[in-house]
C-alpha cells in the first residue's frame, strides 16, 4: 500500500509511521513524500527516525553499524533521512534522547522552510504585480504566481508547527541533565 505525505515534521511523520505500526502497516520503503508499506502482526515493530550528516560523514558507517549491532534493523533512507525500527517485544528505543541535537535539527529545517517561503512570496507577489500592471491578463504568468502564493501557505502550517515544537524543547530544556 503506498501513502502520501510530505515529510516536513519528522516526529509527526514517526508518529504517524507508528500509527500505521500498530494498525498491521509495516513502513518499507519512502521518499520525501511517498510512502510504501506492507501488512504484517499489528503491533511488531517500533519506527524511530534519524538525520543523518549530508554526503557520508565519517563516523556514519561506525554509527550504522552499532545499531545494527544492537539490533536495530535500517528500513529505508531517503537523503539524510532514516528510518529504523527494533522488534516490538524488545522494549521502547531511542536513537537519541537530548533535547539539543533534537533543537539543532529542527533549527536547520526551519531555517530551509523560511527560504522556501520567503522566495516562493517574493516570487508570487512581484509576479502578481507585474500580471496586473499590464492591459491583457498572462493566464499561465497569474497561474504560476497563485502557485507561488499555494506554496506559502501550505509551508506556513508545518513551519508555525516546527517553531511550536523547537520553542517548547527549547523551554524544557535543562542545564544539568540536557
Amino acid at each position: 500500500m503506498h501513502k502520501y505525505r510530505l515529510v516536513v515534521n519528522p516526529y509527526e511523520i514517526e508518529q504517524w509511521v507508528n500509527d500505521m505500526a500498530s494498525q498491521g502497516w509495516y513502513l518499507q520503503k519512502f521518499t520525501w513524500f511517498r510512502f510504501t508499506f506492507e501488512r504484517g502482526e499489528p503491533g511488531s515493530y517500533i519506527y524511530r527516525h534519524d538525520e543523518l550528516e549530508r554526503f557520508g560523514a565519517s563516523y556514519e558507517e561506525e554509527y550504522l553499524e552499532f545499531l545494527k549491532s544492537s539490533g536495530i534493523e535500517q528500513v529505508d533512507r531517503s537523503g539524510n533521512f532514516v528510518f529504523f525500527r527494533k522488534p516490538a517485544y524488545e522494549g521502547p528505543f531511542e536513537l537519541y534522547t537530548d533535547k539539543k541535537t533534537k533543537i539543532s535539527n529542527l533549527s536547520k529545517k526551519v531555517t530551509v522552510l523560511l527560504w522556501v517561503i520567503l522566495l516562493n512570496l517574493m516570487i508570487g507577489i512581484i509576479g502578481l504585480n507585474g500580471d496586473f500592471s499590464e492591459y491583457e491578463v498572462d493566464w499561465f504568468g497569474l497561474s504560476l504566481n497563485v502557485m507561488n502564493i499555494f506554496v506559502v501557505l501550505v509551508f506556513s502550517i508545518p513551519l508555525f508547527k516546527l517553531i511550536r515544537l523547537r520553542k517548547h524543547l527549547k523551554r524544557d530544556l535543562d542545564v544539568f541533565t540536557d
